[in-house]
């Protein structure tokens, strides 16, 4: 990379209450991302991440509204909530793409990742970049996960080169349709599933799976061809980017890890 490229970030804040949401103790009617932890509130931690980017140039928030007057680092922009996850990530495709034509990228991020940090965010962005596709998706090997976040219980997809974790990091290409709202509609169902995003594949892939003899290579080729996009997946070393908090143990895992950094900055 001679010049240094231009990266979009956006945060994706909505949040649909459901019945017997395990985080209803936590959240008390308020959005997820307001959640508050060691002083701030979740998506501030998200924010600050991905503002302090070399590469992030505007930060954008979707579906948090701004009465909600949430002190971050760097002026952000906002966009309202559309309605679901598929409907908020288009949305700020949308307006990243209407805004600001001239970047590189757009990374997308969810708004419960709170230790990710701007180090790992530079470090996804540019292992995307070595290469020329459309969508990169990160994901997290089991070791490296679980060395890292014991106790994390995630949900891991089995392959011939180990079991993998998904991330919460995303990136781009502005060349990659917006029209294609079926493949946003599978990859916003099948992100926490492994057997939907087995399904995306194929039902010989799939076979393959069940007996653990598909390789991240060819899950990726697969994928690429279902999806009719130039895909990539990310093996990344840094499990930051795969705790998400779902549930109040998890919660309390990323709680003292980020109680644990403002002590030590003291």
């Amino acid at each position: 990379m001679n010049e240094q490229p231009s990266v979009v970030a956006i945060i994706t804040a909505g949040w649909s209450p459901k019945e017997n949401d395990p985080l209803a103790e936590y959240t008390r009617d308020r959005p997820k991302a307001l959640i508050p932890i060691a002083g701030k509130p979740m998506i501030a931690y998200v924010v600050e991440a991905t503002s302090g980017s070399r590469y992030v140039q505007h930060a954008i928030v979707v579906a948090l509204d701004p009465a909600a007057t949430v002190q971050f680092p760097l002026p952000v922009e906002y966009v309202p909530d559309a309605g679901d996850i598929l409907a908020n990530a288009e949305a700020g495709l949308q307006y990243a793409l209407t805004h600001y034509p001239d970047a590189d990228a757009i990374l997308l991020s969810s708004c419960d990742v709170p230790t990710i940090t701007p180090t790992i965010v530079d470090a996804f962005i540019e292992e995307c970049l070595r290469t020329d596709h459309d969508l990169y998706y990160s994901i997290v090997e089991r070791s490296v996960m679980e060395a890292r976040f014991p106790g994390s219980r995630r949900s891991y997809i089995h392959l011939r080169d180990g079991d993998f974790a998904g991330g919460d990091l995303f990136l781009v290409r502005p060349t990659m349709l917006l029209s294609q709202q079926e493949l946003w509609r599978r990859l916003a169902g099948a992100r926490k599933s492994a057997l939907r995003q087995a399904r995306m594949i194929g039902m010989w892939p799939l076979f393959k799976l069940i007996i653990r003899r598909l390789s991240l290579a060819e899950a990726e080729r697969r994928g690429s061809k279902a999806l009719n996009v130039r895909g990539k997946a990310i093996p990344f070393p840094y499990a930051e980017i795969g705790m998400d908090v779902d549930k109040p143990f998890q919660l309390e895992i990323v709680r003292a890890e980020l109680e644990a950094r403002a002590a030590n900055a003291l």
